[in-house]
């Protein structure tokens, strides 16, 4: 019944995606997960391991070929900042396999997630059109998520081991936790903040499952980070979903978002059980933190000590090449400290400024759309995802294997640039509609 279920549902959300770039969208989020999802319902997803990758891949190459025939000016606001940034990173990582200590490390590295970039940062920027089809992709992606998460948890094949939930692919083989406690942290934002037009029942009750089974997922997942962070941002970012115009509207944003931690906690009091709960001790998460700051620790002094490193990096995944600790372990998991150490002082400005860009995106879309409350909303979980991520890459990242973060920056970019296309504004800052002046023609119009 599962392994129907699974297997169905799978090719009713990819025969969708061709035609729906809302629902393809969708497909790329919950990639990973689904993936897991029919490793566990059938050995025949576990000896064709890699097919799951060719199917999505030839679904977003439809979907997102279908869009540049039948949409005009589909490249628009494609090659951004954030496009030139992640692709300029991303090339500097392959040239610095000449000088790097690790390179047979650092190549398996890229090798094994140059289909994913492709995926991510050449077709996912396609697929995203303007902030009102955004908002249909959100609508899509709470059902669709919350699908896979049910799925997940009911299946038996999916276990816990050291307080983490994957599958037993093979005899030392296992999938990865993280995803799944990601999938789940992104439910748990999108119910927290999306808002339509309408408040329907149907609507109301998938939020509701979309974040009990997201919390869910992210605790059993044993992913600690997805789920602070996930809550974090939630919480933070109700506010900002919500236009505060007066004390009450204040008063209401902040009950919302106490609202959001409360049911959370609610939830994890159920959740976390045995090994899950020992993973949320205070000398466990203290463990993890001080290996983390260790390892970014150990990289940076390497750097600091090599001039020539200022300029060109220590090289591509150079961090695994300090110690047999440190090889075991394979990168810092911190993003921002492997581009400055890595790839030098050039390629950390450079990802400065994509940050810098992210953050004024989200001011011109919030200011675009502060009136509209779905609009609000949807540019809102925009921005949410987008810090969700980059708190991620401070935690587990790795520049070849995080491209969520950089589809999340890509992102706001095409929004802003889109929407700039369909609202233009002058260089004052007004923007410009067309009236229709009392002679009967079209004039311009600050609004």
């Amino acid at each position: 019944m599962l392994e129907a279920l699974t297997v169905g549902s799978f090719a009713l959300v990819c025969l969708v995606s061709i035609f729906r770039t809302s629902w393809a969208l969708s497909l790329l989020v919950v990639f990973f997960p689904f993936k897991q999802a029919l490793q566990a319902s059938s050995g025949f997803f576990i000896s064709n391991f890699a097919l799951p990758n060719y199917i999505v891949a030839l679904i977003l190459g439809l979907a997102a070929l279908r869009e540049g025939i039948t949409r005009e000016r589909p490249f628009v606001g494609y090659l951004s900042i954030q496009f030139v940034g992640t692709m300029s990173m991303l090339a500097w990582s392959v040239i610095s396999l000449v000088w790097t200590p690790a390179r047979d490390s650092a190549t398996e590295f890229i090798l094994a997630n140059a289909p994913y970039v492709v995926l991510y940062i050449l077709l996912g920027p396609l697929l995203i059109r303007s902030v009102s089809e955004y908002r249909s992709f959100l609508f899509a992606l709470l059902p669709i998520s919350s699908l896979v998460a049910v799925v997940m948890l009911l299946n038996p094949t999916f276990s816990s081991e050291s307080g983490r939930l994957g599958v037993q692919i093979a005899a030392n083989v296992r999938t990865n936790p993280l995803v799944i406690g990601e999938l789940g942290g992104v439910m748990i934002i999108t119910a927290a903040l999306i808002r339509g037009d309408s408040a329907g029942t149907g609507r109301t009750l998938v939020r509701a499952i979309a974040m009990c089974a997201g919390t869910i997922l992210a605790f059993q997942s044993g992913s600690r980070g997805q789920v602070a962070f996930a809550v974090l941002v939630a919480v933070l970012c109700f506010p900002v979903a919500r236009r505060v115009r007066n004390v009450g509207g204040f008063f209401g944003a902040a009950l919302g978002s106490i609202t959001v931690a409360g049911v959370v906690i609610v939830v994890a009091q159920y959740a976390l059980q045995g090994n899950l709960l020992k993973r949320w001790d205070a000398d466990s998460l203290d463990e993890g933190l001080g290996i983390r700051l260790a390892n970014l620790l150990d990289l940076f002094y390497v750097w600091l000590s090599t001039p020539l490193a200022w300029v060109f990096g220590l090289g591509f995944n150079a961090f695994s090449s300090l110690g047999a600790a440190q090889a075991a372990q394979g990168y810092t998991h911190n993003i921002p400290v492997d581009i400055l150490a890595e790839l030098g002082l050039p390629m950390f400005c450079l990802f400065v400024a994509m940050l810098v860009q992210a953050i004024r995106s989200s001011a011109w879309l919030l200011g675009r759309f502060g009136d509209e409350p779905s609009n609000r909303s949807v540019c809102a979980i925009a921005i949410a995802f987008a810090a969700y991520q980059f708190l991620l890459a401070n935690k587990q990242g790795m520049l070849w294997a995080s491209p969520a973060l950089f589809l999340s920056f890509l992102t706001l970019s095409r929004l802003e640039s889109r929407e700039r296309l369909e609202s233009p504004v002058t260089p004052g800052g007004s923007e410009l509609t067309d009236v229709q002046g009392p002679d009967g023609e079209m004039q311009v119009a600050r609004a």
